[in-house]
């Protein structure tokens, strides 16, 4: 990436409010936004496009956010996420939050001001992430069985 690229957010947040107010800070920072309207393609989004920040909620569709952070931070260990939560999800957006490693939580509703008292912060140190060590055992990779094969009688001379 060249310095006169912006730098890159994915927004993973399944609310059109809260996804149109971090657009416009973001674009206020010069960064630029791509959306993803759930977990598991934005694990994928995340892979192709590594973006620089990812504002993450944690009850998004297919794949629970907290699992989606631990993807990202597996594929990347230097992933900055920040959760997104009303004050009614807080507690499951912080354990997730310090399950994966991340930078912040974001509660809703929020303004340009109280993103701007935390920004720096976000762009600071990434923790670790101790979700890591059991996200084997909360996603499991699923092997496929080998598929049986039945002996076909010899072809008739």
């Amino acid at each position: 990436m060249s310095g006169d690229e912006p730098k890159t957010a994915l927004l993973v947040v399944d609310n059109p409010i809260t996804e149109g107010q971090l657009r416009m800070i973001l674009r206020k920072r010069g960064w630029k936004a791509e959306v993803s309207k759930d977990g598991d393609k934005a694990v994928d989004q995340f892979v192709a496009l590594r973006p620089d920040l990812v504002f993450l909620a944690v009850d998004i569709p297919t794949l629970d956010g907290h699992i989606a952070a631990l993807e990202m931070r597996e594929s990347d260990s230097k992933a900055r996420i920040v959760f997104v939560s009303s004050r009614g999800g807080m507690d499951l957006a912080e354990d997730a939050a310090y399950s994966a490693g991340a930078v912040g939580v974001l509660m809703t509703p929020f303004t340009d001001s109280s993103v701007t008292e935390v920004w720096d912060d976000w762009m600071g140190r990434i923790p670790e992430a101790p979700g890591l060590s059991d996200l084997d055992a909360l996603y499991p990779t699923l092997e496929e069985p080998e598929p049986e094969f039945t002996q076909l009688p010899p072809l008739p001379s």
